[in-house]
């Protein structure tokens, strides 16, 4: 009976040390991936276009109308605050948020929002009610119980017209928005660089191939003119960005 305890305990402690090491290993290749990102200052873009950058990250707002519409939620509450206080913008003038997906950097702020109605792809909802883990078997979380959960299908917001676009790969219910026919918001569907869009990392994406299967969905938009990421910056020359992209892997 204490050779069988011995064997299990012998088997708990490697256990643990495997998902350490997992942690650790996760953790510097994370660390060295956020140093090559650059989000754009905080600055309005277009006349109805805000960046806010918290750290690593950025957020959006579309102007609609006196109010706002957000993409995503940014990584920290008290520095989108402050951001929001270098564009003049309060916070309860926030309509409504639009998450791409629900990794931590992309929800942080979500409670600042509180007369925001939040949107969550349907495809997302098993990352934070358990059914998925994100990494193993560790799901997220998102400050509110209250959401509405969309698919593919066209909705308005006020004046504003917001097109889904599911590109799940990233995290199982990753989505861009196009917004108006014009912007298209990725999230972390894709990086870019010097205006040529690319991949994420593997080991950040849940599934690298569907990751990449789902770039198809967002090369080929048309009247899209800009492309507003969320560690990459933007661009307003969307062509040239997807241009390169379709040639190396059409």
């Amino acid at each position: 009976m204490k050779k069988f305890f011995r064997k299990i305990l012998l088997f708990l402690g490697a256990l643990i040390i495997i998902i350490l090491l997992f942690f650790i290993t996760y953790f510097i290749r994370a660390k060295s991936a956020t140093k090559k990102m650059m989000p754009v200052e905080t600055m309005q873009i277009t006349d109805d276009v805000y960046a806010l950058k918290d750290g690593y990250v950025n957020m959006y707002l579309i102007k609609d109308g006196s109010q706002f519409i957000a993409v995503d939620a940014g990584n920290n509450k008290r520095d989108i605050k402050d951001e929001l206080k270098k564009l003049n913008i309060d916070p309860e003038n926030i309509r409504a948020v639009l998450l791409t997906h629900s990794d931590a950097d992309h929800t942080g702020a979500l409670s600042l929002f509180k007369d925001a109605k939040v949107y969550l792809p349907e495809d997302e909802e098993q990352l934070i009610n358990g059914e998925t883990g994100r990494f193993l078997f560790f799901g997220n979380k998102i400050d509110t119980k209250s959401y509405k959960l969309i698919d593919d299908e066209a909705i308005w917001i006020g004046g504003t017209k917001i097109v889904p676009i599911p590109t799940h790969g990233h995290t199982p219910g990753s989505t861009c928005y196009v917004i108006d026919d014009k912007y298209l918001f990725t999230g972390d569907a894709l990086s870019l660089k010097e205006n040529i869009i690319g991949l994420f990392p593997k080991f950040i994406n849940k599934n690298a191939r569907r990751a990449k299967k789902s770039m198809s969905k967002i090369t080929g938009l048309n009247n899209v003119q800009f492309i507003f990421t969320g560690h990459h910056g933007y661009t307003n020359d969307y062509k040239t960005a997807v241009n390169q992209w379709k040639e190396q892997n059409d």
